[in-house]
């Protein structure tokens, strides 16, 4: 049987203060800090003193022995509800005033309400003792939100705005760290879990969230299901997400009570003061917060900043170059012309994805594209509507872009044929001055070479040169005609001298090609300077 003795010794073993203990079992807190100086003085482990019979622990302890009286009836009664008792005043609504009327219609002689309150008080101390918890050197990262928010006003309406209060403390050094953020939301919660770790230094092994929406998607006692972009967040820096569990606030104890210190630290620092962004309150608790570090710990003779320096800094993980960039995401099905639209801008999909369903993944630098768990896509970031960006390896049906890289690729082969053909190629593409008419001309011109061979084809384009004639039609004329022939080499390789070209007519009423290829303002002013005809 666990006594009086025995709970009161646990009670200081887990933590309890001398003054809660007085409370809980109704006695003067010298009695109680009596128990403590016997039990601390025995030398022994309070194991070792659990274990052994009351007489012999009062022996242990120095104490006189307890004479034994056999409990009442009533107490007997009320022993045996407590159980259930305080099963029902886990449930919501549930108070210990509703249980006593329960308690007293049931058992009218019984205790009266505060003996009732007294009993149950001291059952659930017994019942929800807690542990001592190990913590290690850049395992854990806890992080919470402040209950008090604090006030930004706009400069220019004079409004007032509520910003929450980020905390993150590494629980083996307390060493900790807040900032101001607009909301509770993923993005703002994501936003202070990288503040700490740029602050830290690095990165811990696990990030103990609190159930929130923002971190939690849902919650499950075995294996919780985090939010997937917090999750993200999360593998970005190397960190597990470990979220501590519901309804048990001493699993991150150490934040609240961190909370409770800023409060009196942080928070008085900056009470009175008025705040015209969030920047500006940043940079004040971040002042403030740097003195909270360095200040010397209650019950210890060191510092936050130092136990932090001494014990966790070298344990962190590194952090990587790049920061994590929150990737919003959307649901797509692709278009029958392997096509997706974000914010009316068009990206390419590999053709075989037509018809299928696909998550877009977006920042501000970077499209992805996935199919199931595969990237199938990747595309820079574009804003403009109505435009499209298309990947060639994408393998689109018909032509799917601009023909001006299209046009470089046939000039570019035209070159390794010989200077012939491209000096031609690009007179044709000067005049026609329709990208699309230009590319068929080329790319038909082009084709001459696999039916001709490439001697005729630079032949051709000599003599059609000659000519002044730059059309697909006008080469294909002079091939099939033969007119090529006197521009091809000889048998020494030799390529004869073209003859010249006939004289050009000059006349005043002969505009020339000249004429039109100047701008109409121009043609007007030579109009208007030109008397000619009408003299």
């Amino acid at each position: 049987m666990i006594t009086k003795l025995k709970n009161i010794l646990r009670c200081y073993q887990s933590g309890i203060g001398i003054k809660e203990i007085s409370v809980v079992f109704h006695i003067s807190r010298n009695s109680a800090r009596k128990y403590v100086r016997l039990f601390q003085s025995s030398g022994k482990s309070i194991e070792q003193l659990l274990a052994l019979p009351e007489e012999r622990l009062r022996a242990e302890l120095g104490l006189d022995p307890v004479r034994h009286c056999e409990p009442s009836a009533r107490e007997l009664e009320l022993e045996a509800l407590l159980p259930d008792y305080a099963k029902q005043l886990s449930r919501k609504g549930m108070s210990k005033a509703r249980l006593y009327e329960q308690y007293h219609a049931d058992y009218p002689d019984g205790y009266g309400l505060t003996m009732f309150k007294q009993a149950l008080r001291q059952y659930l101390h017994q019942t929800k003792v807690v542990g001592h918890v190990e913590h290690y050197a850049g395992d854990q990262m806890y992080i919470d939100f402040a209950g008090d928010k604090l006030e930004i006003v706009d400069e220019m309406t004079g409004e007032v705005k509520k910003a929450e209060v980020f905390v993150a403390i590494l629980p083996l050094s307390h060493y900790t760290y807040c900032e101001a953020v607009w909301s509770q939301r993923k993005e703002d919660l994501i936003k202070g879990c990288e503040g700490a770790m740029q602050y830290f230094g690095g990165a811990p092994a696990a990030i103990v969230p609190d159930n929130l929406k923002s971190a939690v998607s849902r919650s499950d006692r075995n294996e919780p299901v985090i939010n997937e972009e917090f999750a993200a967040f999360a593998e970005h820096y190397g960190c597990a997400v470990y979220p501590a569990r519901v309804r048990h606030p001493k699993d991150k104890a150490l934040v609240e009570n961190a909370v409770k210190l800023l409060y009196r630290t942080v928070y008085a620092d900056i009470e009175g003061m008025t705040f015209g962004s969030i920047d500006e309150l940043n940079t004040a608790i971040h002042v403030s917060l740097l003195d909270f570090n360095e200040k010397i710990m209650a019950g210890r003779d060191v510092s936050r900043v130092q136990m932090f320096l001494q014990m966790e800094k070298d344990t962190l993980r590194p952090l990587p170059e790049r920061r994590f960039v929150i990737k919003e995401r959307k649901l797509m099905t692709v278009g029958k012309n392997c096509y997706v639209s974000l914010f009316k801008h068009h990206y390419s999909v590999p053709r075989e994805h037509v018809g299928k369903r696909v998550v877009i993944l977006y920042d501000a630098d970077t499209v992805e594209i996935y199919c199931g768990m595969n990237l199938v896509a990747v595309h820079d970031r574009c804003d403009i509507p109505y435009t499209y960006s298309w990947k060639r390896e994408h393998n689109l049906p018909g032509h799917y872009g601009p023909y001006d890289k299209d046009l470089e690729e046939l000039f570019t082969r035209a070159g390794q044929i010989d200077n012939i053909v491209l000096d031609y190629l690009r007179e044709v593409d000067g005049r026609i001055q329709y990208p699309p008419k230009s590319f068929s001309s080329c790319r038909g011109i082009m084709a001459l070479e696999k039916k001709y061979g490439s001697d005729r084809l630079i032949a051709a384009c000599a003599c059609a040169g000659m000519k002044a004639e730059y059309s697909y039609q006008a080469l294909r004329q002079v091939l099939e005609q033969g007119d090529d022939a006197d521009f091809l080499p000889d048998e020494c390789g030799n390529i004869p001298e073209p003859q010249n070209p006939a004289p050009v007519l000059m006349h005043k009423n002969i505009r020339g090609r000249e004429y039109f290829t100047t701008k109409p303002s121009d043609n007007k002013t030579d109009k208007n300077n030109n008397n000619g005809n009408r003299q």
